[in-house]
């Protein structure tokens, strides 16, 4: 059977893959193809992946489906750019970097403002991070020039020795190319192998809050006032009990405690 993916391509349907994204929640190889196997009636040639992801996700454990979310959830930052910038700069934090967000440094030629600055073991990188609404959506090689040509002008001036892109989404064939060509460090969803975003995200231990099973009108109020990880919940517990009425308030901070225990296993 075919599936049409989130940017309208049709490919074949890989199981071996289907597999891989489950276990990648923390299910064992074996429950993994149980979930599988209790999809497979559902399946039909043409069906889209957000429509197969559903049905794994109607499968799973509470803690599990919530996790299988988070490239939803990513998006759901959105529709401006400025709590992924914030999102970016606190894993980079929790991996040992010095972060500075949203600088405005004097190049050589123009002022430009950096989203993400970065610092460890005496080099300096500038992070320009590319929000996408739509996880079909793939970052363009334009996006990659920007960041080398900033780069350029900001080097000399400011001690910068690293460019850095960073997506919520994916990369064209052509950025990843001409990364590698003049060196910028890229991260995308699954790029590089083993240290995407989603291995960073876990790895850093560091989730969105827009995993949380809470309305959406909620999750606006609190990105509007600088919560972005779940753990922003339940270390400004004061802020979220000024925000919502009290019903509503001890709701939110129970599913971020919930949540808290789940990637806490």
């Amino acid at each position: 059977m075919r599936v049409v993916k989130r940017s309208g391509e049709v490919e074949d349907f890989d199981p071996a893959k289907a597999l891989n994204a489950i276990m990648r929640v923390g299910t064992s190889p074996e429950e993994a193809r149980a979930i599988l196997e209790s999809v497979k009636p559902h399946l039909y040639d043409g069906m889209t992946t957000e429509e197969l992801y559903r049905h794994i996700r109607s499968q799973m454990g509470h803690c599990e489906a919530t996790k299988f979310s988070l490239k939803k959830a990513f998006i759901l930052l959105g529709p401006d750019g400025h709590p992924f910038e914030t999102m970016i700069a606190r894993i980079f934090h929790e991996l040992g970097y010095h972060t500075e967000v949203r600088q405005v440094l004097q190049g050589r030629c123009v002022t430009h403002e950096v989203d993400v600055v970065i610092t460890k073991d005496g080099t300096k990188g500038t992070v320009e991070c590319k929000f996408h609404n739509s996880q079909g959506t793939k970052s363009s090689i334009q996006e990659a020039l920007y960041t080398y040509g900033r780069f350029l002008d900001l080097k000399e001036n400011n001690g910068v020795t690293a460019p850095w892109l960073v997506t919520n989404t994916k990369f064209s064939s052509d950025v990843v190319r001409y990364a590698k060509c003049v060196g910028i460090n890229l991260i995308g969803w699954n790029y590089p192998q083993g240290a995407g975003l989603e291995e960073l995200v876990q790895k850093a231990n560091i989730y969105p809050l827009t995993v949380l099973d809470i309305r959406r009108g909620e999750q606006r109020t609190l990105l509007a006032h600088d919560f972005v990880i779940c753990r922003d919940v339940l270390e400004r517990k004061v802020e979220v009990m000024r925000l919502f009425p009290r019903e509503n308030a001890d709701r939110i901070i129970r599913k971020a405690e919930e949540f808290r225990e789940c990637v806490d296993k």
